[in-house]
């Protein structure tokens, strides 16, 4: 019958109210990848590391362990505010990183401002880098839609 609720709906709640978080904390934001399916920054021993910045194929996040093989499934963290190694390359249109400004990550694994050779839109800096320079800044980590999705060039 329209406009009965469906009380057997594991997120129906009688006391819902707007902008109420439905998930519990961490709830569908950690995915589970195989090492050898992740981007992320070289090491001497060629395999992620806890707190890398990783993509697989347009999804990004944070490596949440280190691995040891190319066939470990690692847990990675694919929302949050977290502190990562950014590269300001000077290319951008503004010469700086600006508190808001999309991040992207490229095929080697390196966070930056640049979209040109980007493998994935990365997230958002929450804080400014002022100079052509890398810098350790907080990043708001968000997998979205890829960024060729908003050129319409590219389509």
């Amino acid at each position: 019958m329209a406009g009965t609720p469906d009380i057997t709906n594991p997120y129906y709640d009688a006391y819902r109210l707007a902008g109420e978080q439905v998930s519990s904390t961490f709830e569908g934001r950690i995915v589970n990848i195989q090492e050898g399916y992740l981007i992320h920054p070289t090491h001497a021993d060629g395999f992620v590391d806890k707190g890398d910045p990783v993509a697989l194929f347009d999804g990004v996040g944070v490596a949440l362990k280190s691995a040891s093989s190319a066939t470990e499934v690692i847990p990675v963290d694919t929302e949050g505010v977290w502190r990562l190694s950014v590269t300001n390359t000077g290319l951008n249109n503004f010469g700086t990183i600006t508190v808001g400004q999309v991040l992207f990550i490229d095929p080697s694994g390196v966070v930056n401002d640049h979209w040109v050779g980007a493998y994935a839109i990365y997230g958002y800096a929450l804080e400014p880098i002022d100079s052509v320079r890398t810098q350790i800044i907080a990043v708001k980590v968000h997998w979205q839609y890829p960024y060729w999705y908003y050129d319409p060039v590219q389509q």
